[in-house]
């Protein structure tokens, strides 16, 4: 087995680094990894937004089905072939009744 004579060796370093280069160094990586947390963060409120309006499409295809409005709301033309107003609110149903009620006390009188 062959022997190394150590002593032969030199005993500086064979690579240089450069100046300033930890410091630099460790501000690219901090900086890197602040990049990347605001990314998480941007995806993560992309992900919650997209979530919500998932969950609100679904609401209103649950509360508001298609095939129109269900209720007989009387339009114009109705209205004036009626002698008076008493006859309009006798030929509404009890939820058109209930609606022109929250109506008019958001509108007021």
């Amino acid at each position: 087995m062959n022997e190394f004579d150590l002593d032969s060796f030199s005993r500086e370093m064979p690579f240089t680094m450069p100046e300033h280069f930890m410091e630099e160094m460790t501000e690219k990586v901090v900086s890197q990894i602040n990049r990347q947390r605001r990314r998480t963060h941007e995806r993560r409120m992309y992900a919650f937004f997209a979530g919500a309006a998932s969950v609100a499409a679904v609401a209103v295809l649950l509360l508001h089905p298609f095939g129109g409005n269900s209720l007989n709301v009387p339009d114009y033309d109705t209205i004036s072939q009626c002698a008076s107003i008493d006859e309009v609110f006798q030929n509404m149903s009890s939820d058109e009744l209930g609606i022109y009620s929250m109506m008019s006390n958001y509108y007021g009188d």
